[in-house]
């Protein structure tokens, strides 16, 4: 077997292999022993046909069949033998054989890429101070203390104000149409940019219908119900209680808690975006297109789920779509890239995930699901060993890192 290996641009390889004439023959052979074990001609009982009267009875479905068992075995041992790592399908093209000659075909696909990584120890990132003023503590207090407030009808006839809340029924405009959406949902009054929402309702009396426009269009279609006005409750032992605390000074105090882990939270999600950023810059690199247009295809599903699930029509997502790509392309791009320098970290510093930890993890998919673990390990398993391999290289990246306030 000969092999002719061509690195061509942009992480793409070209293979050329020619297969020994002896090596097609005898495949050509064992394919046609097996059509003669299962033919049936007539004169003949079955398997008994004459090898000369099968081949010539079969000779293009025998030269199918050689084609499509010995290219992807020639193949899958081209290249182990060439030590490469494909990361697409080969298109196979310019396939020659004829009986009795060198099967010859060439493979094109792209392999994951070859790159020396630079600067990813000591890297400088900001690290926010997770320090609560006492601003932010009164605000988030407020803000806990208002989520248990109550919604009175307001007694009195009179049209909507501004800071009111009513209570509406909605349709939703989808598709050229109103289609029915909820009912009973509490609304705000106030002013709002993106639609004419408060401009219709002002003024409004209980049972009028108003239609709100976004950008010129319509949007919604409103049929209020009732108007409310808003009760906040003190924040005292009573509530504190209700809380699960026995002061205010205690929910403050819990609020203050939550509000450092937030912050903590978030500073570490910052400089991990950072720390992406930074190393996506130090090492520049060509990466497969399969890949790039893979993960595109990934990011747009996503967002296609998450437009559906916010009311948004078919016609809407398309006129969005063309806005999209070309972020899509750009986080794609530097997703698939981001993927490969954590591979080198982790292959470099020998980092390797936690088995104990895959087990659990895996047997906490058994119990949500109820799938056999079999069933678990086969959809799961991979692309856990991935993410928990990703998050080790990345926490040993944070610790050798260099963090200014």
């Amino acid at each position: 077997m000969k092999i002719n290996l061509k690195r061509l641009k942009d992480c793409k390889v070209q293979m050329n292999v020619e297969v020994e004439a002896e090596r097609a023959e005898d495949r050509y052979r064992e394919v046609l022993k097996g059509f003669q074990r299962a033919a049936r001609l007539p004169g003949f009982r079955e398997g008994k046909a004459p090898t000369d009267l099968i081949e010539q009875r079969f000779q293009s479905e025998a030269r199918d069949e050689v084609l499509k068992s010995l290219i992807p075995e020639v193949y899958h041992q081209s290249i182990e033998a060439q030590k490469v790592s494909p990361v697409s399908l080969p298109k196979i093209s310019d396939v020659q054989y004829e009986r009795g000659k060198k099967l010859q075909f060439s493979a094109e696909f792209d392999e994951a890429p070859k790159l020396s990584l630079k600067n990813y120890k000591g890297v400088t990132l900001k690290r926010e101070s997770a320090e609560v003023g006492a601003d932010e503590l009164e605000k988030a207090t407020r803000s806990l203390v208002e989520s248990r407030a109550t919604f009175e009808p307001v007694l009195e006839v009179r049209p909507v104000q501004e800071g009111d809340f009513i209570t509406a029924d909605i349709e939703l405009w989808r598709d050229n149409a109103y289609v029915q959406g909820r009912s009973g949902v509490l609304l705000l009054v106030e002013k709002g940019a993106e639609d004419d929402f408060f401009e219709k309702v002002v003024g409004a009396h209980i049972e009028d219908s108003r239609e709100v426009v976004r950008q010129g269009k319509p949007f919604t279609r409103l049929k209020i119900k009732s108007i409310k006005k808003k009760n906040v409750p003190e924040l005292d032992a009573e509530m504190a209680k209700s809380l699960g605390k026995q002061t205010a000074e205690e929910v403050r105090e819990a609020v203050r808690k939550e509000l450092v882990q937030h912050k903590q939270t978030g500073s570490m999600e910052k400089m991990k975006q950072e720390l992406f950023q930074k190393l996506l810059k130090a090492n520049t690199f060509p990466v497969p297109d399969s890949l790039i247009e893979r993960q595109k295809e990934r990011l747009l599903e996503q967002a296609h789920r998450h437009y559906a699930q916010m009311g948004v029509g078919e016609e809407e997502w398309k006129a969005e779509l063309p806005g999209l790509l070309p972020d899509m392309e750009t986080r794609s791009k530097e997703q698939v890239k981001l993927y490969f320098i954590l591979q080198k970290v982790a292959e470099q510093e020998k980092i390797d995930l936690d088995e104990t930890e895959l087990t659990q993890r895996l047997n906490g998919l058994v119990q949500q699901s109820g799938r056999p673990l079999e069933e678990v390990r086969r959809v799961f398993e991979e692309d856990l060993r991935d993410s928990l391999r990703e998050k080790k290289t990345v926490d040993f990246l944070l610790a050798n890192a260099k963090f200014e306030s």
